[in-house]
Formats: C-alpha cells, structure tokens, sequence
C-alpha cells in the first residue's frame, strides 16, 4: 500500500520481517517511521512494539490492528504507538498518516 507513495515521495521503504533487521535498520540512526502490522502472532507483534519504544523512542510508530478489539488499542498506544490505526478506519487512512508523520501533506492524487 505505500509503495507508490513512498516512491512519490522519494521515501526509503524497508520491509523487514524479522525483529533483528527491523532493529539493525533502525540503529543506522536515519529518521524512520516504523508501520507495525499486528495480526496473529501478538506476543511478537507487541514486543516488537515495546522494544521500539524503549530503544528509538524518537522513531514514529504506527501500529496497524487487523481487528477492532479496544483492549489491543489501549496496549499500543500504551507501549508508545504514534498512531493506531484499526477498524473500522479505512486501511487507506494509513497513506495520510505516514505523509503527516513524515511532514508531507497528503496528496488526493497519490495513488492507494
């Protein structure tokens, strides 16, 4: 979803998928946002999220929930979430928040 967008906007897009390379890229110290998709696995997804907080409390964190349960809500903004983005938000709303926490206004023309 935020290919496009990042190429628009000439943003470094990393997709990592384990914890070890999502840390090493962020100990490289450039400005980041990190976009935290939790689905089933929530121990991982929630620690992921803690030890983001606790070791780059500058990095940005959005945390994207699959499921609209305010209990998992709570959690990660309690854990240091920027943004929480769960149903019944449009997964679309999520382009409008990176562009914000990167600085950017949001385009209407960018594509989803």
């Amino acid at each position: 979803m935020l290919e496009a967008t990042a190429g628009t906007h000439r943003w470094a897009l990393r997709e990592p998928r384990r914890v070890d390379s999502c840390l090493r890229l962020l100990r490289q110290g450039d400005p980041a946002i990190v976009v935290v998709k939790v689905e089933s696995d929530l121990e991982s997804a929630f620690t992921l999220v803690e030890q983001m907080a606790w070791f780059f409390p500058d990095v940005a964190m959005v945390v994207v929930l699959d499921r609209d349960e305010a209990m998992l809500s709570e959690l990660a903004w309690d854990l240091g979430a920027a943004f929480v983005l769960a149903p019944p938000q449009p997964r679309e709303r999520l382009l409008d928040v990176v562009a914000n926490l990167m600085g950017d206004e949001p385009n209407d023309n960018e594509p989803a």
